[in-house]
């Protein structure tokens, strides 16, 4: 069987899932805690809410999406 020799360089990274994580990305673990992800995170909720069928989920949704909106806008303007 013949002997295959690899030189590969020192900072080559081998482990296949950093090199899936360096392709695909990961999320910051600490994303959505700041007020302006948090205000971005209510409004996709809003949005989503549209799409409920059952009114009364849908306006309970988009209450409390307004309400994480307007709490963390006030963070943001201060």
């Amino acid at each position: 069987m013949p002997e295959f020799l690899t030189h590969l360089p020192i900072a080559t990274v081998t482990n296949p899932i950093l090199l899936w994580l360096f392709k695909h990305g990961w999320e910051d673990p600490s994303w959505g805690h700041m007020p302006i992800n948090q205000v971005t995170l209510g409004l996709i909720l809003h949005d989503l809410g549209t799409k409920l069928a059952d009114p009364a989920l849908q306006e309970q949704v988009q209450a409390i999406a307004q309400k994480v909106v307007a709490e963390n806008t006030r963070h943001i303007v201060k």
